[in-house]
């Protein structure tokens, strides 16, 4: 008997924000493009994704702790209609939560990444809430969010 050892399968970065547009303390990005999981050559339908959040500037120096909260709304969740009430300014509406980056008391260029669920998305619109005390702002470069799948197999 083979031993085939599980390793991380990991498809093509997908930027699904990308954002000039400064986002005050509160409130949420726009989105910029939708994450397609259905269809990535490596790992279509991924199970997993790692969420990168970069934020060039900020208004001043962000509370040590604070947050950058990933939410998401569904698209194509029974083929031909997606999820509704995306966030907007301050208001969740029907986004689902996927995470938060924990943001450095720094007033300086900042990048996070974790790892999301992506059980069950086929397509989605990705926003970013600021929760910090400071606007994240662009001066220089615009914000962005990168999701790349990732799931666990073999390979033989």
């Amino acid at each position: 008997m083979a031993d085939y050892p599980e390793k991380a399968l990991y498809g093509t970065a997908q930027t699904v924000i990308d954002t000039a547009s400064n986002v005050t303390a509160g409130n949420f990005s726009a989105t910029t493009t939708i994450f397609d999981n259905t269809s990535d050559a490596a790992v279509p339908y991924a199970r997993w994704g790692v969420a990168t959040l970069f934020v060039n500037d900020w208004g001043g120096i962000p509370t040590a702790g604070g947050t950058v909260d990933l939410y998401g709304v569904l698209q194509d969740v029974d083929s031909t209609s997606d999820d509704t009430d995306a966030p907007a300014t301050t208001v969740v509406g029907g986004a689902k939560y996927f995470g938060s980056w924990v943001i450095a008391g720094v007033d300086a260029a900042q990048r996070r990444t974790i790892v999301i669920d992506l059980l069950g998305v086929k397509k989605c619109s990705f926003y970013y809430k600021n929760a910090t005390s400071q606007t994240a702002t662009n001066t220089g470069a615009n914000s962005t969010v990168k999701i790349t799948p990732f799931s666990y197999g073999v390979t033989v």
